[in-house]
């Protein structure tokens, strides 16, 4: 059940569990309580000040975002530096921030490896891009790509940066049930309980499951570094 792709992903597929992950627990792993300089790519109503506020309350917040989208139309609050971009290219200099936070964005993102590129570019030597992508969910708010578990991987390390991780978010089916009955059901999930239920007859370790799980997600997250030297 391992795929062509698996011998290149491997060492971003974490064995320490096989539970559902967020964009949230990616920032706070590369957030570690510091007084760190966050950029909130694709920022929308700038939600994201709150949960960096409740995880480090001393970082920096700043957000970009394209000139015209819903979200972006949506944005009410004035305590965050808001910055507008092309689509393509950050306003900032080099080495700017720390942690660059996306949380689904990219499959709106009509030049993906141009902005990586310049995700790499304003992050300081050692610094962390994180956060999640759609791959199953379906499309909504002017998707354009969904990205598999090796697109993830190819579309960062073809950029400069060093994947480190990547963890199954929420399930596709349970997008797909949430987007046809209009109801939030994704906290049921169908399939992952039948990956782990076959984990336990066949033996599979948590990497394993957390690779099938991957193949089902409906958002994967991502942890991604910044080579310091």
């Amino acid at each position: 059940m391992l795929g062509e792709e698996y011998p290149q992903i491997e060492r971003a597929i974490p064995g320490d569990h096989s539970r559902v992950s967020s964009a949230g627990e990616m920032l706070s792993g590369a957030l570690d309580g510091n007084a760190l300089r966050v950029l909130d790519l694709g920022c929308g109503d700038g939600r994201a000040i709150d949960i960096l506020k409740r995880m480090s309350p001393t970082a920096r917040y700043s957000g970009v975002d394209i000139e015209s989208s819903p979200e972006v139309a949506s944005r009410r609050r004035t305590d965050g530096d808001f910055y507008t971009y092309d689509g393509t290219t950050l306003p900032f200099e080099d080495a700017s921030f720390d942690v660059v936070f996306s949380q689904q964005v990219f499959e709106h993102v009509r030049h993906p490896d141009r902005v990586v590129r310049e995700i790499e570019r304003v992050l300081a030597p050692g610094g962390r891009f994180v956060g999640s992508v759609s791959y199953l969910e379906p499309y909504h708010s002017y998707s354009i790509f969904n990205f598999t578990p090796y697109g993830v991987f190819r579309v960062v390390e073809d950029n400069g940066l060093h994947l480190r991780e990547m963890r199954p978010g929420v399930e596709g089916l349970s997008l797909i049930a949430r987007q046809v009955t209009m109801r939030r059901i994704a906290r049921f999930p169908v399939a992952y309980p039948m990956i782990d239920a076959a984990g336990r007859v066949k033996g599979w370790d948590a990497r394993r499951r957390n690779y099938l799980k991957l193949r089902l997600a409906g958002h994967i997250c991502f942890d991604a570094e910044k080579p310091a030297g």
